[in-house]
């Protein structure tokens, strides 16, 4: 199953991986402050806990999370277009 690696210590919100997304998993938070995977996509809820408790309502954060997201087709575009390399694909 492919893993969708945050890294929020680099993440700015620029959602370029968001929109780049041919299939649609990955969004800008609410806030625009964060990029996050759309909580429908997540396998992983424990991952998606910590991202709501510890990333979404702050300013900064050091956390890296794994999402385990089965409708990634790993086309790696993410990847390719986020300018702070803060996102991550492994199988």
């Amino acid at each position: 199953m492919p893993i969708v690696i945050y890294d929020y210590s680099k993440c700015t919100g620029v959602a370029e991986c968001a929109e780049s997304c041919p299939v649609d998993i990955l969004a800008a938070s609410n806030s625009g402050r964060w990029c996050k995977p759309v909580d429908d996509e997540v396998e992983n809820k424990d991952a998606l806990g910590k991202y709501y408790d510890e990333v979404d309502p702050n300013d900064e954060s050091e956390l890296v999370l794994r999402f385990e997201m089965p409708s990634c087709i790993e086309c790696m575009a993410c990847v390719a277009v986020c300018p702070e390399e803060a996102i991550e694909i492994e199988s």
